[in-house]
C-alpha cells in the first residue's frame, strides 16, 4: 500500500520560480510547505544554474536602482545611465517582440506588479549587483530596463533562496520526481512522488506548478517545435523535460502561449550538448555568442542571412538560434574584423571556438566556407555600408546599409581591418514557450477557462511568450506569477 502524507502546500520545481513560490506561500499562511525537485542536489535549480538571471522591470531610474546596489562606489554609480523604464514600455517591449499575440491581461498584470515584486525579493534578502554596461565616453549604458540581477547571478541567487527558505522552514526535498496529479479538471488534491528510496503520495491544499518547460526532451522537442529541434543543444537544466506540462494537459488544464516557440540563441558550435557552463562567478554563460551586432553572420554558403543590426541584442538573441537552425547543417559564422574584435561585450566570457586570418580569403578556407562566394558577400556588405551617421553601439544608431537584399539597420562598419575571426555558432535553446494557461492569481485554468481550484503555475511551465521575448523578462515573469500564487494558496481554504 503506498504511504499518504499531508502538507499545507506543493511547490513542484527547484528552480528560483519555486523557491520565489515556496517563500510567498510560507509568508502568506501555509505552515507546511514541500518543494519537490526531481533532480539531486548537484544539478538542480531549473535553468537558474545557467544563467545571470537579469530582469527587466518597471521602476523609475537612477535614484530608485540605488536602493538594489548601495555598496556600488558612488563615482562609479554617477556614471550609469539609468532612465525610468515605465509601464507602457514594458508592455510594449511585450507586445512588439511577441507581435501582439502576448494575453494582454497578463502582460499588463507583469508590468503593474514588476516593481512591487522586485522589492519584495530586496525585502527577502536578495543581494543585487548591475547588469553589464557599454563604457561610451565615461559614461555606462544599460539596455533599457535591464538594470540588476542578483550577486553571483542565477547559481548566486539559488543559494540566496535556498538559504531563506530553510530558515523559514520550507522543506526541500531532492530526488523527488512526480509522476502524477491526483484530481481532475476540477480540483487537485495532491501528487504522487518516486524517490530512489520509496513511493508515496504527499496530499494538500493546493499545488503549485513550477517544472519548467520541454526544452531537454527531443521527443517533445521534434513533437511541438520541428524543424529537426530534437538536434539542438539545450542551454540549461537536464531535468526540464515536460512529465508534469504533460499531466496537467491531461488533467484537463488549457494550453497557452506559442507550442512551436521557444528561446533559441546563437550559442558556441563546440558547446556541450546540455548545460553549457556559466562563467566562473556565475554572472554569464560562457558559451554565449550575443556580439552578432558587431559584424556580420554568414551560413556554410557564405551568405548572410538576417539583419544582426535590427535592435539591440536583448530583443533578437532568443530568436537568431531558429535563424541559424534554419540554414544548412543547423550553423552559421559571425564574422568580425579588428573594429569590431575590440568592441566585444559579450564573447569575452570564456573560451571559444573561433579561427583567425590576416586575409579574408584565408578566413574562408579556415571554416569551410567558398572563399569567392564569402568574398562577394563581404565586398558587397562593405559597398552598401552608409556613412553618414556616426558609429555608437550604446544605441540604435541607423548607421546601416542600403541595397543589399538583407540590410543591416544599425552598428553597420566595414569589414576591412585585419585580424579577422569567424567563430562557428548554432543553435541553443533555453526554454519552451508552449505551457498553460493562468489568471493573474496564478490559478491554472482548465479547458472550460475555469480555474482548477488549488493548481497554480509559475515559471517556464506557464504559456507567455510568442515568436520572442525581451530579454529578461522571463525572470520577471518568474517572481511576479510566483508571487502572485503564493499569496493566492496561502490564503486559500
Amino acid at each position: 500500500m503506498v504511504q499518504k502524507q499531508h502538507c499545507d502546500v506543493i511547490v513542484i520545481g527547484g528552480g528560483s520560480a519555486a523557491f520565489e513560490s515556496a517563500v510567498a506561500v510560507r509568508q502568506n499562511g501555509a505552515g507546511n510547505v514541500v518543494m519537490l525537485e526531481k533532480a539531486p542536489v548537484e544539478q538542480s535549480g531549473g535553468n537558474a544554474r545557467f544563467s545571470h538571471t537579469g530582469f527587466r522591470f518597471v521602476n523609475t531610474g537612477h535614484t530608485e536602482i540605488r536602493d538594489f546596489i548601495p555598496d556600488v562606489p558612488q563615482d562609479l554609480y554617477d556614471t550609469m545611465q539609468m532612465p525610468a523604464y515605465t509601464r507602457d514600455d514594458l508592455v510594449d517591449d511585450l507586445n512588439r517582440v511577441t507581435q501582439g499575440r502576448i494575453d494582454q491581461t497578463l502582460a499588463a498584470h507583469m508590468a503593474d506588479k514588476s516593481n512591487e515584486a522586485l522589492h519584495w525579493m530586496l525585502e527577502c534578502g536578495i543581494k543585487w549587483a548591475p547588469e553589464k554596461t557599454h563604457l561610451i565616453d565615461g559614461k555606462r549604458y544599460f539596455e533599457p530596463g535591464m538594470y540588476l540581477h542578483p550577486k553571483g547571478g542565477g547559481p548566486g541567487q539559488l543559494r540566496m533562496w535556498t538559504e531563506i527558505a530553510k530558515s523559514m522552514g520550507i522543506d526541500i526535498r531532492y530526488r523527488s520526481k512526480v509522476v502524477q496529479l491526483l484530481g481532475d479538471y476540477r480540483r487537485i488534491e495532491g501528487v504522487r512522488v518516486i524517490t530512489p528510496d520509496a513511493e508515496y503520495e504527499l496530499m494538500a491544499r493546493s499545488v503549485i506548478v513550477c517544472s519548467g518547460g520541454f526544452q531537454a526532451n527531443p521527443e517533445m522537442r521534434a513533437r511541438y517545435l520541428g524543424n529537426n529541434t530534437d538536434f539542438v543543444k539545450v542551454r540549461g537544466n537536464r531535468h526540464n523535460t515536460g512529465e508534469v506540462l504533460r499531466m496537467m494537459l491531461d488533467l484537463g488544464a488549457k494550453a497557452a502561449g506559442h507550442w512551436q516557440g521557444a528561446h533559441m540563441s546563437p550559442i558556441d558550435a563546440g558547446a556541450p550538448a546540455v548545460e553549457t557552463p556559466v562563467a566562473a562567478d556565475g554572472t554569464g554563460n560562457q558559451m554565449n555568442r550575443y556580439d552578432y551586432q558587431l559584424g556580420i553572420t554568414v551560413n556554410s554558403q557564405g551568405v548572410r542571412f538576417f539583419d544582426e543590426g535590427e535592435a539591440s541584442h536583448a530583443y533578437t538573441y532568443a530568436k537568431t538560434g531558429r535563424a541559424i537552425l534554419a540554414q544548412p547543417g543547423g550553423v552559421a559564422y559571425q564574422i568580425y574584423d579588428r573594429k569590431g574584435i575590440d568592441m566585444f561585450h559579450f564573447n569575452n566570457n570564456g573560451a571559444a571556438t573561433f579561427v583567425e586570418a590576416n586575409t579574408l580569403e584565408e578566413l574562408a578556407r579556415k571554416i569551410g566556407v567558398n572563399p569567392v562566394v564569402f568574398a562577394d558577400t563581404v565586398t558587397k556588405y562593405n559597398a552598401a555600408v552608409v556613412g553618414d551617421k556616426p558609429f555608437n553601439k550604446g544605441i540604435l544608431d541607423g548607421r546601416g546599409t542600403r541595397g543589399l537584399e538583407i540590410n543591416k539597420t544599425n552598428w553597420a562598419n566595414k569589414i576591412d581591418e585585419a585580424p579577422y575571426q569567424a567563430f562557428p555558432v548554432t543553435c541553443g535553446i533555453t526554454f519552451t514557450f508552449g505551457g498553460v494557461q493562468i489568471n493573474t492569481n496564478s490559478q491554472v485554468l482548465n479547458t472550460e477557462g475555469e480555474p482548477i481550484r488549488g493548481m497554480y503555475a509559475s515559471g517556464d511551465v506557464v504559456g507567455l511568450f510568442f515568436h520572442n521575448y525581451p530579454s529578461c523578462t522571463g525572470q520577471t515573469r518568474n517572481v511576479v506569477f510566483s508571487l502572485a500564487a503564493g499569496r493566492h494558496a496561502g490564503t486559500a481554504n
